[in-house]
C-alpha cells in the first residue's frame, strides 16, 4: 500500500513539473525571451537591420523584429512594445540591427504602397526633370532642395529666379527616362515632393509652360531672405 502511494506521489510530482514548465514557457515571448519582472518592461528591436519600406508584416514574418527586456527607465516613451503595433506601419528609414524600435521609425501607411509618410498639410506631387536640371541623382528622400523657375517668356525676356526653399524630398524614381530635346545627359529623375497646395499649383505651371531647376540644400540650413533673380541684363552682372 505505502508502495503504491509513493508512486501516486511521484506521479502528482512529475505532474506539477510538466505543468510548471509549461507555465514557464508560456511566459516566455516567441523569441524566447523571458517575461518582464518587476522594474522591466519588453520592448521590440531589430535583431536584423531593417530596409526602409519594410512593412510591419514581413519585418516579423522575417524575423526582423524580435522581443527583449529592459529596464522601464530605458524605455524609450514611443518604444513599440508588442508586434501587432506594426500592423499597416512601414519602416520610413532603414533601422540598424540592435535598435529598440519606435512609433517614429514604422510609421502608419498613407499609400497604396506604404512607403513614405506625407507630412500634414503636404501634397506629394511628383515632379520629372532632365537628369542635371534634377541635381544629377544626388538628392534622395530625406533631403532638401532649392527650386528656381525658369520664365522663357517674360517681358523683360527669359528669366531665372529661386521660387522655393528646403523642400523634402519625399522619395525618388531612378528609372531612366526619355531625354528632352536640348537638355543634356538624357536620362532623369521623378521626384515626389512634400509642398502644400500653393506651392503645387505654381510648380504644376512651370512644369508644364516653362522649366524648372533644382539644387541641392546642406542639412538645416537657414533659407536665405528673397533674392533679385536674373534675366538677360543681369546675366552678366558682377557679383
Amino acid at each position: 500500500m505505502a508502495k503504491r502511494s509513493n508512486i501516486v506521489v511521484i506521479l502528482g510530482l512529475a505532474v506539477f513539473m510538466v505543468g510548471a514548465g509549461a507555465t514557464f514557457l508560456i511566459a516566455r515571448d516567441n523569441d524566447g525571451t523571458p517575461a518582464a519582472g518587476p522594474g522591466q518592461v519588453a520592448v521590440l528591436y531589430a535583431a536584423k537591420a531593417i530596409p526602409a519600406g519594410t512593412s510591419g508584416g514581413n519585418a516579423v514574418n522575417q524575423g526582423f523584429v524580435k522581443t527583449k527586456v529592459v529596464a522601464e527607465s530605458a524605455k524609450p516613451a514611443n518604444a513599440l512594445t508588442d508586434s501587432s503595433q506594426l500592423v499597416g506601419r512601414v519602416a520610413a528609414l532603414g533601422v540598424a540591427e540592435g535598435q529598440l524600435i519606435t512609433s517614429d521609425q514604422f510609421q502608419e501607411s498613407q499609400t497604396r504602397i506604404g512607403t513614405l509618410k506625407i507630412p500634414e498639410g503636404k501634397n506629394a506631387l511628383a515632379v520629372q526633370l532632365a537628369n542635371v536640371p534634377g541635381v544629377a541623382g544626388f538628392a534622395g528622400a530625406g533631403d532638401h532642395i532649392n527650386i528656381f523657375g525658369l520664365q522663357k517668356d517674360s517681358p523683360q525676356g527669359p528669366q531665372a529666379k529661386l521660387i522655393m526653399q528646403n523642400v523634402e524630398v519625399l522619395n525618388v524614381n531612378g528609372a531612366s527616362l526619355a531625354g528632352t530635346q536640348g537638355q543634356p545627359g538624357g536620362a532623369g529623375l521623378v521626384y515626389l515632393l512634400a509642398v502644400d497646395p500653393a506651392a503645387a499649383e505654381q510648380i504644376v505651371y512651370l512644369t508644364s509652360f516653362q522649366d524648372l531647376y533644382f539644387s541641392l540644400v546642406a542639412k538645416d540650413q537657414i533659407p536665405v531672405g528673397s533674392t533679385p533673380g536674373v534675366n538677360q541684363q543681369q546675366a552678366l552682372k558682377t557679383l
